[in-house]
């Protein structure tokens, strides 16, 4: 239905996109996975028409160029986009935006049903029919702003963002009423950070890296692909063995750091005991990327913990030194009025 041809963007000197070719295919959903700087806004505004590509490539909708149409003939051609953002008419009614959605030539005649529809996939618009955009939540404007692109009756819908700034039990509501609009058979663009829940809605993938197509595959695919799993899924891969392994255990008290006990430590250095057994024992932790007290401190003095019983007098401080080296070290911070540390 939606092919790219060796898509190239720039703003001034910075190009944003590089050769870039996808394919999107009718009643299907394709996710556009990629950090933030990728190129995935910019795909989708060059598909809409508001960024112009180089020369050289083309975006053929229907087996019809449209690289070089205004954005209103691509809409009227069938594409609509949901911007990030929303960029609702706040001072208008839930009714008056959504009726604005039907502006194009093709979905007037079917105004009055396309909205009845609209009301019925989004209950709360129902709801809030004669209320105006800006009063509504979050949430309640994403599903408007849906809901009026859905008005004009596209053949594919452009999601950019659809669930930033929503709480996790709308980003949940959202994702249930987008998985009911692509049940219905309609094409979907998505672009989404939230990659565990549009991977759910994907069938086909690509991934975006530094402007460039990186990878591309089924949802499936993606998910045992342990690069992609590692950096958009938080995960090495979705394995039964990854699924299984077991979970170290916090220890039952917060360690000590320079005397104060600090409850609120992300992550617990390991017990003396594990480091007295583990092969880098003698290391220095902050070697190690890791600071007692579960705070990683790149300027901290090094810290070596050595478990061998020491003579008397080996552990008698020394007089003569100076204060910060005689005071009691933990976690690579020298404190003279730390009080003492059991180790």
């Amino acid at each position: 239905m939606l092919r790219l041809e060796n898509i190239s963007v720039a703003y001034g000197k910075h190009e944003a996109l590089h050769g870039v070719s996808i394919e999107v295919p009718a009643a299907r959903t394709t996710v556009i996975l990629g950090a933030n700087g990728a190129g995935k806004t910019t795909l989708l505004k060059t598909i809409a028409g508001l960024v112009q590509p180089k020369p050289g490539g083309r975006i053929l909708f229907e087996d019809r160029p449209i690289e070089n149409e205004p954005p209103h003939r691509i809409v009227s051609a069938g594409i609509a986009l949901v911007p990030e953002g929303r960029r609702l008419f706040g001072e208008m009614t839930v009714i008056d935006n959504l009726r604005l959605g039907s502006y194009p030539e093709r979905a007037r005649a079917d105004e009055a049903r396309q909205l009845e529809r609209q009301l019925a996939t989004f209950p709360r618009l129902a709801e809030r029919r004669n209320q105006l955009a800006r009063t509504m939540s979050g949430g309640e404007q994403q599903m408007l702003a849906i809901a009026r692109a859905l008005m004009s009756e596209p053949k594919i819908l452009l999601l950019d963002e659809p669930s930033l700034g929503l709480s996790p039990r709308l980003i949940k509501e959202l994702f249930a009423t987008l998985r009911t609009i692509t049940r219905g058979g309609q094409a979907v663009v998505l672009v989404e950070q939230n990659a565990h829940q549009s991977l759910q809605l994907a069938d086909i993938v690509y991934v975006l890296e530094n402007g460039r197509i990186h990878s591309s595959g089924s949802a499936e695919q993606m998910k045992k692909d342990a690069g992609i799993a590692r950096a958009y899924l938080g995960l090495k891969a979705e394995t039964a063995r990854t699924a299984a392994a077991p979970q170290p255990q916090a220890m039952a008290q917060p360690m000590a750091a320079g005397g104060f006990v600090n409850p609120f430590a992300r992550t617990i250095a390991p017990a003396r005991d594990e480091l007295r057994h583990s092969p880098e024992g003698g290391a220095d932790l902050t070697q190690r990327g890791q600071t007692m007290g579960g705070f990683y401190n790149p300027y901290a003095r090094a810290v070596s913990y050595d478990f061998a019983p020491k003579k008397p007098e080996e552990t008698a401080p020394d007089a003569s030194a100076p204060a910060h080296e005689r005071a009691d070290l933990t976690g690579g911070f020298s404190n003279p009025y730390a009080r003492s540390v059991e180790k």
